[in-house]
């Protein structure tokens, strides 16, 4: 599976469990600001630093991901398999 379209399950799959997803340049925030899960008002928010490369967008979307519980959305068995592999690319067509 190419980085771009495993990307896109991962991001659909945040929309599946109502997490709204938000780009920010967080580099340039005062303080120390990382990408990562947060709750607003009740509502669940991932805010990714625009600033980052694919590769590393795609590692943290997984570590979120396998902290939340994906037993009530159906995920793709080859995204699947990337979750529970430890992170490795998948390649492919």
């Amino acid at each position: 599976m190419k980085p771009e379209v495993l990307y896109q399950h991962l991001e659909n799959l945040l929309e599946q469990l109502d997490i709204s997803m938000s780009y920010e340049n967080l580099s340039d925030a005062e303080g120390r600001a990382l990408s990562g899960l947060c709750k607003v008002k009740g509502r669940r928010f991932y805010m990714m630093d625009s600033a980052k490369g694919l590769t590393e967008r795609i590692r943290l979307l997984r570590e979120c991901l396998t902290e939340l519980d994906l037993d009530e959305v159906y995920v793709l068995p080859a995204v699947r398999a990337f979750l529970e592999k430890g992170g490795e690319m998948l390649k492919g067509p």
